[in-house]
């Protein structure tokens, strides 16, 4: 039984492509928990203890846009929480310093022009423990290789509600994960190691152990310390925990994706080490080096030339 829609609609002072923010950061048809289908956004939040769901859509123009957000009747006493969580893994918000910064370099002038509305670099995680299993399935895989199994472990493991005719899933439970066996995490198309990794992490979370959200209060060299003393965890994880999942200013510069992009668009496509990447973002970027990065990610892989 579908479950009757609520809806909020949100005009947007910026402009802002929603195409753009689908093709960047979600698998279209299968739910990482998050998937696209005809230019809806679906997922679920765990919020109080109960599965909301939400679907996003898009009207108006990339100059005149304004956002259609719907949930449950029982989701409209969470209006601020589920609003803040869109916002948050979309990265709805005008950077006005961040575009003044892009059109003062030749690259980045080309490359935002190009990618115009995409606006801040968005989250890939709801919350820290969902960031730090995706991060382990994103250990030396491609990214659509690391969504599929991602897809697979959300569709076994995540609970589910039906909206708007829609299977509408959350992201598995650390106690649904420490207590599945090595193998039916395997039967997800996991590695043996990666299993045990996702399962040894999750049986801590769930003991109360340790609880991922504390990060927010650490230094990023603490966070490196903390994340790393998992095994399974290293360095790389660490930092695309604290990028991607947390929107701290740093990025994974040893990810393949990041160091070809970065090559490809400053070192005329010689390939540069990962610290040799992560010196020169940090000093040709600044304080912008995470948005920058997506963005010439973003560009990398839609072939725009500059």
């Amino acid at each position: 039984m579908w479950l009757k829609a609520e809806q909020w609609i949100l005009p947007l002072s910026f402009p802002f492509n929603w195409n753009l923010k689908l093709k960047f950061n979600v698998l279209p048809g299968r739910p990482t928990p998050a998937f696209a289908k005809e230019g809806r956004w679906f997922r679920a939040f765990r919020i109080g203890g109960s599965l909301i769901p939400v679907m996003v859509s898009f009207q108006g123009t990339v100059e005149k846009p304004k956002l259609l957000v719907s949930t449950t009747p029982a989701g409209l006493k969470h209006k601020q929480k589920l609003l803040d969580l869109v916002f948050r893994l979309h990265g709805i918000a005008y950077p006005r310093e961040l575009y003044r910064f892009m059109e003062g370099d030749r690259v980045l002038r080309k490359v935002k022009r190009s990618l115009h509305g995409f606006g801040r670099a968005g989250l890939m995680a709801a919350n820290l423990y969902e960031g730090v299993v995706k991060a382990i399935i994103q250990q030396q895989i491609s990214l659509r290789v690391a969504e599929h199994l991602t897809a697979n472990l959300v569709e076994r493991f995540g609970q589910h509600t039906s909206f708007l005719g829609e299977k509408v899933y959350d992201f598995p439970r650390a106690e649904v994960l420490a207590e599945a066996e090595v193998e039916e995490l395997r039967g997800c198309g996991l590695s043996r190691r990666k299993a045990e990794y996702i399962k040894g992490f999750s049986k801590e979370v769930s003991l109360g152990n340790f609880n991922p959200e504390e990060l927010h209060e650490l230094s990023q060299e603490e966070i490196v310390s903390c994340l790393t003393a998992f095994k399974g965890l290293g360095r790389w994880s660490a930092e695309l925990v604290m990028a991607a999942s947390m929107g701290l200013n740093v990025i994974p510069a040893d990810d393949l994706g990041v160091r070809k992009a970065i090559s490809h668009y400053y070192f005329n496509g010689k390939l540069q080490s990962g610290e040799a990447i992560r010196n020169f973002a940090r000093e040709k970027f600044g304080r912008f080096m995470l948005d920058v990065t997506v963005y010439l990610l973003m560009a990398y892989r839609s072939g725009i030339n500059v």
